[in-house]
């Protein structure tokens, strides 16, 4: 996201927003009082209803991108209950031979290792981790060559798993990567710039609007203009501290997933 060239601190965005709404309201003001196109108005002025049409639009824009990141929390959320769901269904599997159960519980620890330490933490879930893939893989090789060692003549007089384990390992496994899918496209949805910089190009243009309906009384487009911009800046503070459900005030914590892994 744009404010991420900031310092990774919790109140960035809401440091960056203030940072969008005063240059939005300077290139607004100084636009329509230094650049000699709005000087027609003051012959001809502007209706006042006609500041509210783009005004309109930016709410519309506004809601728009609400919308996607109270949404984008929710699903996130459902991911995080989905993918420690699915852990803690395939650790409880009991797995056999021996052997196939001590791989399966190294790969969980491998898994939620490099989850929790790089792709949530130090990825904030943009990017995935290549052990995490690694791990998964290894846990679905796992359960396919305690499998095949069942069906092999040496493996026969050895405690295998039954269809029924393992049936619902596979499906915990599938249900954990998708899980995992899910988590990292929503972290990378937090990254997409265009939306922002056609919120901030349509509040500029609000902005002109607002002083090009005032350019006879510059001190009453200055105040009219702080106004929009103030509003302006709480509403993009608001959005740009939730549109990241994995960084930021509100970010969601791994901590369902550190559980178990201190079970494991």
């Amino acid at each position: 996201m744009i404010f991420e060239s900031l310092p990774s601190i919790p109140y960035a965005a809401v440091v960056a927003t203030f940072l969008w709404s005063l240059a939005i309201g300077l290139i607004g003001h100084f636009a329509v009082f230094r650049l000699r196109l709005f000087d027609g108005l003051l012959k001809a002025p502007l209706a006042a209803p006609f500041s509210s049409l783009p005004a309109v639009m930016f709410s519309f824009m506004m809601a728009f991108l609400a919308s996607d990141a109270w949404q984008n929390i929710s699903l996130a959320r459902g991911a995080l209950i989905a993918e420690s769901t699915a852990v803690a269904r395939i650790a409880a599997i009991p797995v056999r031979p021996e052997a196939a159960q001590r791989q399966s519980q190294e790969a969980l620890r491998a898994y939620l290792d490099a989850v929790i330490g790089e792709e949530w933490k130090a990825n904030f879930n943009q990017r995935g981790a290549a052990a995490a893939g690694a791990a998964i893989a290894r846990l679905e090789a796992g359960i396919w060559s305690a499998n095949a060692l069942c069906d092999s003549q040496a493996g026969r007089a050895a405690a295998c798993s039954d269809a029924v384990v393992t049936t619902t390992y596979v499906k915990a496994v599938d249900d954990l990567r998708m899980a995992r899918h899910q988590r990292l496209s929503l972290g990378f949805q937090g990254t997409l710039m265009v939306k922002w910089i056609l919120a901030i190009g349509l509040a500029i243009v609000t902005a002109v609007s607002i002083a090009a309906v005032h350019r006879a009384n510059q001190r009453t487009a200055a105040i009219a203009q702080v106004l929009f911009c103030l509003a302006a800046w709480m509403t993009f503070a608001m959005l740009a501290t939730h549109i990241q459900p994995y960084r930021g005030l509100d970010a969601l914590s791994p901590a369902p997933l550190q559980e178990l892994r201190a079970t494991l």
